[in-house]
């Protein structure tokens, strides 16, 4: 099967839109590839479209990962906390200050949005709020991702100071380019490569001048990490994927840890929501509900435990998880993860769960 050019903008459009999976979409070749942009081949980035030859690229130290629990103290600027946060993805500019003001309440620190979701001037309204009752802006985490109509150096630079002006922040914790690429036909791949090194540089230089405390990426797969290694100056402070107990992503998750990225996990559930979300099935499993049980307070929460279990899960391999919840009591259940541990053989027994499902969508489309 081949898919051309329209139907492939349709399918992305589509996907990035309503969060379908076109992680089965046919790809070209890599020998159609590096003929076609022989510049780019001779880079060495692309590998086998999947694992790309190490780079040197920029070095940091960073500071060891804590115990997982909830983020408190001075946390702004700083690296990314191990504990849960709260994701605002398909929440309206209407529901927004309220889910925020009502997380901050019980005591979540980091909370992550993006230019596309349009509820960044909500969140700046509930953070404006919770400042004025006394919450330090040094205790709060906060992230944004910046949408692939805004790449380019100068776009970038201006959407972020827009994006800021709407947070209601001086600086923003943490920016990432929100997908690898603004299309995935493949024809736009210089294009796309051009615009990841131009929007990086960006980030680089809000950094620099203090728009921008930390800057990372978003829904970069090997690949596309590597790639940036050979030209940025500034090694990426996070990562942020979708990461669930059907899709565990390991070899991603374990190459950024080596690197010393933090990782951030977006549907960390199974992606609720979305057309394509694999929540239902996940807790539906007879293995969650086990571990959910041994774990929980009574029968009447199992929905709530293997929730818990997931997320527990989550924080054990190192991963901050960004739930999305509506409703105060769900933003409280999963908030209560840090007063139980997971064993060994429960943490294997839920990454041997992996079915490489993708609840939104596989970002090697973008080349």
């Amino acid at each position: 099967m081949t898919i051309g050019r329209r139907q492939s903008r349709l399918l992305v459009a589509l996907a990035l839109c309503l969060g379908l999976s076109l992680w089965s979409l046919p790809l070209p070749s890599l020998a159609a590839f590096n003929s076609a942009f022989p510049r780019r081949a001779a880079l060495g980035a692309l590998g086998a479209l999947g694992t790309a030859p190490a780079a040197a690229g920029p070095t940091a130290p960073r500071p060891p990962l804590k115990p997982p629990a909830p983020a408190s103290g001075t946390i702004s600027g700083g690296v990314l906390p191990l504990t849960i946060g709260l994701g605002t993805c398909l929440v309206s500019e209407g529901d927004v200050t309220r889910q925020v003001s009502s997380a901050l309440d019980v005591g979540y620190r980091v909370i992550d949005t993006a230019q596309r979701y349009g509820n960044e001037a909500g969140i700046g309204l509930a953070l404006k709020a919770a400042f004025e009752k006394g919450l330090s802006r040094d205790e709060v985490f906060v992230t944004t991702k910046v949408w692939p109509s805004n790449y380019g150096f100068d776009k970038a630079i201006s959407s972020v100071q827009d994006s800021a002006k709407k947070l209601g922040l001086e600086a923003i914790d943490l920016v990432l380019p929100h997908w690898p690429g603004v299309s995935t036909d493949f024809e736009a791949a210089e294009t796309n490569f051009q615009l990841r090194q131009q929007t990086w540089k960006a980030l680089e230089r809000m950094k620099k001048d203090g728009l921008v405390k930390q800057i990372g990426v978003s829904n970069y797969n090997d690949r596309h990490l590597t790639e940036l290694l050979d030209y940025a100056e500034t090694l990426p402070m996070a990562s942020q994927f979708e990461i669930h107990p059907f899709n565990t992503r390991e070899s991603l998750v374990q190459k950024c840890k080596e690197l010393g990225i933090r990782v951030n996990a977006y549907s960390p559930l199974g992606g609720k929501g979305n057309p394509n979300q694999v929540t239902d099935k996940l807790l539906s499993l007879q293995l969650l509900q086990d571990i959910g049980a041994a774990h929980g307070k009574t029968p009447a929460q199992l929905a709530q435990d293997m929730q818990q279990t997931i997320l527990r899960w989550h924080l054990q391999r190192g991963v901050t998880p960004i739930p999305k919840a509506s409703s105060a009591q769900r933003l409280q259940e999963n908030f209560d993860v840090f007063d139980f541990k997971l064993s060994d053989e429960e943490m294997q027994e839920i990454s041997e769960l992996d079915r490489r499902r993708f609840a939104v969508m596989n970002s090697e489309v973008f080349l």
